[in-house]
């Protein structure tokens, strides 16, 4: 079955033969140009280069997500070292920019990984696998937290009114609301459809419900057009209390669902 590339922006997500072509050819004038400096009988040359692309290689190897900007500048280490062009350093040079513009590739890789492309919040994927470790650090470090579980009230009706389209722009400008008016030190991560999940690096009940209530008035504010609210439940995490990450969600969830019940009562 074939494979599609994803593209966003300048960043192209190979999954198909063209990675194994970058890989190809840097394995091919890689061997060339090892076998070149060994017949002129330079051996430490040789084996540095040979570090060289064998670093390029398996960091190439490991990378999915690259700027085409990072293989042209792979093929220009590769020719250089193939021709022996080394004049002002320029081939040490190429494989510096090489190895450089891969590592930010690689960060680049990171953010795209944990980034929920639609609200630009972490998402799932760095709930499940980062989050536990960042709790386990913070109960090393004997610091108290809250988790927030929030819920969009009325979101359903936005996809059945007005369509998918709409109901993406809600979740956006909601991803964004949030973002802002949380603290640098907290994390906001889009859980799954409309439910979001905030680690506040606080246990100070009067904090964690001013971040409610500013996300709650700017979403009722901004999304008035779809009636769109949110219903929140939140749960701090005590020095001494042995609680997994599942356990606090669960509880927060439950008391998301509560107000959720009595705001609907109160209507």
């Amino acid at each position: 079955m074939k494979r599609k590339n994803v593209r966003t922006a300048s960043v192209v997500y190979y999954r198909d033969i063209r990675t194994h072509i970058v890989i190809f050819i840097l394995l091919f004038l890689g061997i060339l140009s090892i076998i070149k400096l060994l017949l002129l009988g330079n051996v430490n040359g040789a084996i540095n280069l040979g570090l060289k692309y064998f670093a390029l290689l398996v960091a190439r190897f490991g990378l999915y997500i690259t700027a085409p900007i990072t293989d042209m500048s792979i093929y220009l280490f590769s020719f250089l070292n193939v021709f022996g062009i080394n004049s002002m350093y320029i081939g040490d040079i190429s494989f510096f920019i090489s190895f450089s513009l891969i590592f930010y590739d690689m960060l680049r890789a990171r953010k795209y990984i944990f980034t929920d492309s639609l609200t630009g919040l972490l998402n799932r994927r760095y709930y499940t696998e980062i989050i536990p470790k960042v709790i386990k650090l913070k109960e090393y470090m004997n610091k108290e937290f809250g988790i927030i579980v929030l819920d969009l009230d009325n979101f359903k009706p936005v996809n059945d009114k007005y369509g998918h389209e709409s109901g993406d722009h809600v979740l956006k400008r909601v991803g964004e609301i949030i973002n802002k008016h949380v603290r640098k030190s907290d994390l906001a991560i889009r859980y799954g459809g409309d439910e979001f999940v905030i680690i506040v690096n606080s246990n100070s009940p009067e904090i964690i419900d001013e971040i409610i209530k500013r996300i709650d008035e700017k979403v009722k504010k901004d999304l008035k057009i779809y009636n769109i609210g949110i219903s929140a439940g939140k749960y701090i995490k005590t020095k001494d209390e042995n609680i997994a990450l599942e356990e606090m969600f669960s509880k927060a969830d439950m008391n998301m669902y509560e107000n959720k019940k009595r705001r609907k009562h109160a209507r």
